[in-house]
């Protein structure tokens, strides 16, 4: 009994040490300011809509994602739905402890967008984007 226990300690330490690591992956391009790339799989963050390309201040969203995480070593989470009708990941994104898909609303460089099953931040992101709207943030300057 005790070896069968430490081995399901050390399979289960494992298993959960190999999580962590592959949680943290690095950005090898920015498709847009919601979208990017790692190992050419596209992963779409969860909760925001920035805007499309061509549109006004696509470019800044874009750029500003990446500057957030390009190149940079990032950990992503998931929620509820795995990926997007166009088969892209769906992930919160962290790059330390800035949480990325938050910090993209807050700067009004993409706006909040519920789709469920991933609503764990909706609140969160919905106060960022009221607060971007108030204050005049980028998208919001015209309104």
């Amino acid at each position: 009994m005790k070896n069968f226990l430490l081995a399901v300690t050390i399979t289960l330490a494992i298993y959960f040490i190999w999580n962590y690591i592959e949680s943290y992956k690095q950005v090898s391009e920015v498709i847009d300011g919601d979208t990017f790339k790692i190992s050419g799989q596209s992963i779409r963050l969860i909760g925001i809509n920035s805007p499309e390309l061509g549109d006004p201040y696509s470019i800044e969203a874009k750029d500003k994602l990446a500057e957030l995480i390009k190149g940079k070593k990032i950990r992503m989470d998931k929620d509820a739905g795995e990926k997007d009708e166009y088969g892209r990941l769906l992930r919160y994104v962290y790059v330390d402890d800035l949480f990325v898909n938050a910090e993209m609303v807050r700067l009004g460089l993409a706006k909040f967008e519920e789709i469920e099953p991933n609503v764990k931040f909706s609140s969160l992101f919905l106060e960022m984007e009221n607060n971007a709207r108030k204050t005049k943030r980028c998208i919001w300057s015209a309104t």
